[in-house]
């Protein structure tokens, strides 16, 4: 694998309930732990003023919070890096929630109460998403750094 696949993925965990931040956190670190670098914000205001300072791999947040809904959060973690992941989670999500978390990006949700099992099967996948991205990222950059290198060689000649 290159580096650009193996570097650790950047998660933030989005909720105003400590106590379903710490059990996300748990399971994660314990799941994916030279995976996953996991960080935390309670308050969906820090979360977007993270998200503006440094993009996230992934982020995992609520959808109803007070003062920020998990939907702003998506759109600012998207708006900041379009291959974020972004997981929703929900405990009484309706059908208008969950199309307007598509529209904006979301690529899967996780419903409360949590299910550790569905949690790494649906971070699992994730990563796996991330890894694709990158790696074709990466392809298409070495592509055109070729191509132009060529380009270049050419006129010079």
């Amino acid at each position: 694998m290159t580096g650009c696949q193996s570097r650790s993925v950047r998660m933030l965990l989005v909720d105003d309930d400590p106590s379903m931040l710490k059990l996300i956190r748990a399971i994660v670190e314990r799941s994916f732990p030279d995976q996953i670098s996991v960080e935390v914000a309670e308050d969906p205001r820090i979360a977007r003023r993270m998200i503006e300072s440094s993009p996230v791999d992934i982020v995992i947040t609520d959808m109803e919070m007070p003062g920020v809904n998990g939907l702003e959060i998506v759109r600012c973690a998207k708006r900041r890096n379009a291959y974020t992941q972004a997981l929703m989670l929900t405990g009484h999500s309706t059908v208008d929630l969950l199309l307007d978390a598509m529209e904006l990006g979301a690529t899967d949700y996780l419903l409360k109460p949590l299910d550790k099992e569905e949690l790494i099967v649906v971070l699992t996948e994730t990563i796996n998403r991330l890894t694709r991205w990158r790696k074709a990222l990466s392809n298409t950059y070495t592509t055109r750094q070729r191509a132009a290198q060529e380009t270049v060689a050419q006129t010079a000649t």
